[in-house]
């Protein structure tokens, strides 16, 4: 029992790090909005992208029973055809999460609060999901139109000259302008340098 409950401590570690830090720090992390938006919302739906990918892990080990939870999984999923609806539904959250107003209300509203603690995580979880089933034409299409959307929030926010967030001063607004911006370059280099032999045979064909 012990060498297995280190296994699925193991598995699970990622997950928990990430949420334990997202919250655990929420003071330091909230106090400037380049944290808040880059830092913090992204280690929430990291959360829940490594606890789907612990909890698949776990589906998939060969058991006697082990076909009973696979087939459960994916009758529950049924609906995500092709991955489009869930990654629909994080695009969306995502650009939720661009708008300076949920940022504030996010730190005096308990509701939106609870929401961001709770639905980032979730959407983590569904877009790994998502990722899983999708055919690469399609997480190509999504990745490109969050980074075009990444890029231009990015913009508006470094070329506004007035402050969008009632929390934030408007130098940091300059700063997260430009991490966004940084984040619609970085994000599609480094997933073609890790997914380069998917894509190379992809564009073989």
């Amino acid at each position: 029992m012990k060498p297995m409950a280190g296994t699925l401590l193991r598995r699970w570690m990622p997950a928990l790090a990430c949420l334990a830090l997202a919250v655990g720090a929420s003071s330091v992390l909230t106090r400037l909005m380049s944290l808040h938006m880059l830092v913090q919302i992204p280690l929430l739906v990291l959360s829940g992208v490594f606890a789907e990918m612990a909890f698949a892990r776990s589906c998939n080990k060969p058991a006697t029973n082990a076909a009973a939870p696979a087939v459960g999984m994916r009758r529950g999923w049924s609906w995500n055809e092709y991955g489009l609806p869930g990654l629909i539904f994080a695009s969306l959250l995502g650009a939720v999460w661009m708008v300076p107003k949920a940022l504030d209300d996010a730190l005096v509203d308990w509701r939106m609060a609870a929401f961001k603690y709770a639905g980032l995580p979730v959407c983590g979880w569904i877009l790994s999901a998502s990722l899983r089933k999708a055919p690469l034409v399609i997480k190509i299409f999504f990745l490109g139109n969050f980074c075009w959307m990444s890029a231009i929030v990015g913009l508006l926010y470094m070329d506004q000259p007035t402050r969008l967030c009632n929390a934030y001063l408007q130098d940091d607004q300059l700063w997260a302008g430009r991490g966004l911006v940084a984040l619609a370059v970085g994000l599609p280099l480094a997933w073609v340098f890790f997914k380069f032999d998917t894509v190379w045979k992809w564009l073989k064909r």
